[in-house]
């Protein structure tokens, strides 16, 4: 006799910070495994409090395509990878060497509690440890995880990705080429852009989407996205300037919401968090920047603390 019930679906959680920092826990060397130092500096490093932003990103994309939650293996691989990267890129960003940073989210920063040099490592291992992550996957879905393996690869790099974006960064420090306006525009998808576009075309590939090329664009435009929000919050500027950012992201938000409804099986958890880190920023009301001191566009500008999610 057939069983005719339907089979159970397993839900998606409705929160996945603590999935993620579940899975980042499992994917990172204990404390007490040697060295035991770097180890605890690498965790330091990533569990300081950050949002998760591009993990949720890629995992909303992997949903919004339609992946089960039953299958989650590659698509929380992924997620995990680009969030290690973004924090060995953190760390580096903070050492006396660019940044000088001294806080980051109102705690000293790696270097400042480990060492310099332990600092470097710590970015390095992080490096490293992402492409362990993925390589798990291999076992599973070996040419879905080798194409997320291709693609962290080019957002990490110097061609197109966050080195060569932190190459432009220092030629800015020295006043060189990157004030040009091609140029600027070329750091910021290099050094913001690139991981968000990663985390969307990722989640993509993991979910089985045969529309990887059109989340990827989605996943650029959250990158300028995100740099018009620093901008606003973080950057000093004048309210005409304000004005100006606002309705730039006001506009890209709807475009946003309309592509990705147009493009997902699932928008509705992809487009809530998109609205809920716009939504506060276009409610509220314009900044006074003229009580601060730091020069736009200055190397100093980010050296007291450092608040990237």
């Amino acid at each position: 006799m057939n069983d005719a019930r339907p089979k159970s679906v397993t839900p998606w959680p409705l929160e996945l910070k603590p999935l993620i920092d579940e899975a980042l826990d499992r994917f990172l060397p204990a404390e007490n495994r040697q060295p035991e130092p770097l180890h605890r500096a690498m965790r330091y490093a990533v569990f300081s409090g950050g949002k998760r932003l591009r993990p949720q990103f890629l995992l909303k994309v992997a949903q919004a395509s339609g992946l089960p939650a039953q299958e989650l293996d590659l698509a929380l691989r992924s997620a995990c990878a680009v969030e290690l990267v973004h924090v060995a890129s953190l760390v580096h960003d903070d050492l006396p060497c660019f940044d000088d940073a001294a806080l980051r989210k109102g705690r000293p920063t790696v270097h400042a509690v480990f060492g310099e040099a332990r600092a470097l490592l710590v970015g390095d291992a992080l490096l490293a440890r992402s492409f362990e992550v993925l390589a798990g996957g291999l076992r599973k879905d070996a040419t879905r995880a080798l194409r997320v393996v291709q693609l962290l690869a080019c957002a990490t790099g110097s061609l197109s990705g966050l080195v060569g974006g932190q190459e432009l960064e220092q030629e800015s420090a020295l006043g060189s080429s990157v004030r040009v306006p091609e140029s600027a525009a070329s750091y910021h998808e290099m050094k913001t852009g690139a991981l968000f576009e990663t985390a969307a075309h990722a989640g993509a590939i993991a979910a089985g989407s045969n529309q990887t090329a059109a989340w990827a664009k989605i996943g650029r435009l959250v990158g300028k996205g995100y740099q018009m929000a620093h901008a606003l919050t973080a950057m000093p500027h004048s309210d005409q300037v304000d004005i100006v950012l606002r309705t730039q992201l006001s506009d890209l938000s709807e475009t946003l919401q309309a592509q990705i409804r147009g493009l997902a099986e699932n928008p509705e958890p992809l487009t809530s968090l998109l609205d809920s880190l716009c939504s506060p920023l276009l409610r509220s009301a314009s900044r006074t920047h003229a009580s601060q001191s730091v020069v736009p566009g200055s190397h100093n500008e980010r050296a007291v603390e450092r608040n990237d999610p």
